[in-house]
């Protein structure tokens, strides 16, 4: 009985793939390549100026599609050099750069949030492309004061981007 049991089990098991999850990757691999090969391919079909029809050509799909120059990197984020003069600061504060026109308080909108002094800093932040706008707001500990408010956006025809707070 209990080879029958045991013979049973193993045949259950080969059957659904042994459960060591290499049927699962297998399966996924067999789906995405019945899916890909049973697309239709795309055709274009062109008239001249004389009405006749040239021959259909096949078009790949997706990547296959793009004709991109081989000089382009599909790099899309902006490197911008902030600097904060000396002495824009004359007691301790706070810095944050953020996207223009999101709250500051969400950290997933901000580039940079330090700590100043009067002493000034530059560093690198880098931009996405979609966020070409920026804003700076300089917080004092003191409550008595006012933030610092200065915007910033990308300028499109400089090759490099720079951001002087003074």
């Amino acid at each position: 009985m209990n080879k029958l049991i045991i013979t049973l089990m193993t045949l259950v098991l080969s059957a659904c793939g042994g459960g060591s999850g290499g049927s699962e990757s297998q399966s996924n691999t067999n789906a995405v390549t019945s899916s890909s090969s049973t697309a239709p391919a795309t055709t274009s079909t062109s008239t001249t100026n004389t009405g006749e029809t040239t021959a259909a050509q096949p078009q790949g799909e997706g990547m296959d599609s793009m004709d991109v120059d081989v000089a382009f990197d599909f790099k899309s984020n902006v490197a911008v050099e902030v600097t904060l003069s000396e002495n824009v600061v004359s007691e301790r504060a706070f810095i944050n750069i953020c996207k223009q026109g999101e709250s500051l308080t969400n950290a997933d909108n901000c580039f940079l949030r330090a700590p100043l002094d009067s002493n000034g800093f530059t560093t690198q932040i880098q931009l996405p492309h979609a966020d070409q706008k920026l804003k700076a707001e300089i917080w004092f500990y003191s409550t008595s004061k006012e933030p610092l408010v200065y915007n910033w956006e990308v300028d499109a025809s400089q090759q490099t981007q720079t951001w002087v707070i003074n």
